[in-house]
């Protein structure tokens, strides 16, 4: 038997069949882009999200010569991008804003001036910041009133491929409690803040556990897909969150850190840690997951790469990139890059843009293809010693994504925060939380976080080297000197 989970992420969708531990059986990938027509705005179209998730599941489906009993399917993926649906289920947000999307930046300013953001915090567990799907639907309102007024529900990318399978209305904590409409005291929907927000709560999904069966796929999708009928869905969760539970990650204070398009840098804990630079989201099994986000910390590697592309007929490897990047000296000969290419969640630095600095005759594309892993490298630094602060005791992190195909990259990183990173072999993390979700709400395992621990043998742990460590501290005060100098410099 098996489990089909679909993983809508930024840049790759996937589908996969998965038995219940989580063992991938075959897979299948649909690569996407993110359209930004104005700075700060980053979208996508819905339409296509389901589109190549249909592709993706037949190109699966042809690589068996007998298809394994599928008893669920669970779907996670990017976060907090309000679909808008009408009465008949039809798109109205064409374009949606996902997560990286800054346009709704005057909405949180005027939230800002009319209320104490410390005191909403204490309802919602969070900042306010422009990633939140209802201070997205507050923008539409304010400028496409005619969307809003038609659309019925905004469901976020899971919740709308759910939607597509099932026809039900769904959501889950993880992605509720990211909506800046949720109560935690309730862990429901707050009216007060609905009002706050100028919006209507009941246009969001009704909240129920990740792992609980939302509905069955409908007869026509299962036709049109080579799927058996009656399949259950089950909710499912946020990409992120999935993937820590895929990882196995699920003791409370242990950090991780996740680079694909974005890097995450994640602690667990019982309760949300309340700090203006810290963002709380609930976990899809217990407990929360505080986390900061650096919006471009693999796509800025993606850009690099493309830069060198265009100046260079033929494909430009990422192997190549890092190996001439490898034989540059730390610190880059004074080169600093400031990895904000899409902004950050920071109130004064949500419009902020990319930049390199002290750049002389000496420098050349090598230098600036190291000094983008050691801008990374400080803004995550940066938030580390934001937990640290806190009261969190990092003595480790669990690496994994894309990103950590780059070890240049986490050796850069085991040096800046002074603290091993521990590189788990789990390429596949989003999906195996899906399998293990389904797998426990089906009845199949009956200890979802014994089943999710991940054997010793996947892991590869790269320790700081002290001498490193001494010249990247003295580096890291250069940067966030650089930084503290820019907040603010982009405006609206």
């Amino acid at each position: 038997m098996a489990i089909l989970g679909i993983d809508l992420g930024t840049q790759t969708i996937k589908a996969a069949l998965l038995e219940p531990d989580g063992k991938v059986l075959g897979l299948a990938k649909k690569a996407q882009k993110v359209d930004s027509p104005h700075p700060g705005w980053a979208q996508q179209q819905p339409k296509l999200w389901w589109q190549r998730i249909k592709e993706s599941i037949q190109i699966l489906i042809k690589q068996f010569n007998t298809l394994p009993e599928i008893k669920g399917i669970c779907v996670c993926g990017q976060m907090h991008g309000p679909v808008g649906l009408d009465k008949n289920g039809m798109i109205t947000t064409e374009w949606t804003q996902i997560w990286s999307d800054k346009r709704s930046e005057e909405v949180c300013k005027e939230i800002r001036k009319k209320y104490n953001e410390q005191e909403l915090a204490k309802i919602t567990g969070n900042p306010i910041t422009t990633g939140w799907p209802g201070v997205k639907v507050s923008w539409i309102k304010q400028n496409q009133p005619k969307i809003y007024d038609k659309s019925k529900w905004f469901l976020v990318p899971k919740d709308f491929i759910n939607f597509k399978l099932t026809g039900k209305f769904y959501t889950d904590p993880s992605e509720a409690s990211g909506t800046y409409l949720y109560d935690t005291s309730t862990n429901d929907y707050s009216n007060e803040m609905g009002k706050i927000l100028g919006i209507d709560i009941t246009k969001f999904a009704k909240i129920t556990d990740s792992y609980e069966i939302i509905g069955e796929i409908k007869s026509e999708v299962a036709k049109e897909l080579g799927l058996p009928n009656n399949v259950p869905v089950l909710t499912g969760g946020g990409d992120f969150i999935v993937s820590l539970l895929g990882l196995g990650l699920i003791r409370s204070d242990s950090a991780v850190d996740m680079t694909g398009t974005s890097t995450l840098f994640v602690v667990k804990r019982k309760e949300p840690i309340l700090n203006p630079g810290i963002q709380n989201l609930r976990h899809v099994i217990n407990g929360w997951t505080p986390f900061t986000m650096l919006d471009c910390g693999g796509l800025s590697m993606t850009w690099c790469r493309d830069f060198l592309n265009s100046v260079k007929e033929e494909e430009f490897p990422y192997e190549e990139m890092i190996k001439m990047a490898s034989k540059i000296d730390i610190g880059s000969e004074g080169l600093l890059f400031y990895p904000y290419l899409l902004g950050e969640r920071r109130p004064e630095n949500v419009l902020a843009r990319g930049s390199f600095f002290g750049i002389t005759l000496n420098h050349q594309a090598a230098h600036f293809a190291r000094s983008i892993m050691e801008g990374v490298s400080f803004a995550i630094g940066k938030d580390a010693q934001l937990f640290k602060e806190a009261g969190v005791d990092i003595d480790e992190v669990f690496c994994v994504g894309g990103g950590t195909n780059n070890k240049l990259l986490y050796n850069i990183k085991a040096n800046v925060m002074n603290i091993p990173q521990i590189i788990i072999n789990e390429p596949e993390a989003s999906l195996r939380g899906n399998a293990l979700l389904a797998a426990y709400g089906l009845k199949i395992i009956d200890d979802i976080e014994k089943t999710a621990k991940i054997e010793d043998s996947k892991k590869e742990v790269i320790f700081p080297n002290e001498t490193a460590v001494k010249k990247y501290r003295v580096l890291q005060n250069d940067f966030m000197k650089m930084y503290n100098h820019l907040l603010g410099y982009w405006k609206i």
